[in-house]
């Protein structure tokens, strides 16, 4: 089985991918989502696209049942270079209030070297996902 740093250069490369939460009582929800890869952990931001919300059914379904999948894919026309990975583990819903500082100010910063659209963002003031990949699995056709 795969390990963070055997996907490591394809997750920093990739530009978005698919975050699958469930609900407490199972119901699943599929978000398409930009995220960064920081150490052993994998940040989201919620940015200040236009929502009716902050409490956002990714965000609540993680509260009420931690547990994430995270899909990055690759598709060509040409079916040899197609890829995926796929990421499972515990998610936790990190509001500023709870942040650690360091952590945060780090995630926060990587994110904005990968999306220059986040620069103008006021990230600080919203919530962040950590993703932490307990279980990867990996496929290309070449």
């Amino acid at each position: 089985m795969p390990n963070l740093d055997d996907v490591r250069p394809a997750l920093e490369a990739a530009r978005h991918g698919y975050l699958s939460t469930a609900s407490a009582e199972g119901d699943p929800h599929l978000q398409p989502v930009v995220f960064q890869i920081v150490g052993e952990a994998i940040y989201i931001a919620i940015d200040e696209k236009p929502k009716t919300t902050l409490r956002l059914r990714r965000l609540t379904n993680i509260e009420s049942n931690p547990r994430f999948a995270l899909l990055i894919d690759h598709y060509d026309d040409d079916w040899g270079a197609l890829w995926w990975i796929l990421l499972r583990g515990p998610a936790d819903v990190l509001w500023p209030s709870q942040w650690d500082e360091s952590e945060a100010a780090t995630a926060l910063s990587a994110l904005r070297a990968k999306y220059p659209q986040y620069e103008s963002m006021a990230l600080e003031e919203r919530p962040l996902l950590k993703l932490t990949p307990e279980r990867i699995t990996q496929w290309s056709a070449s």
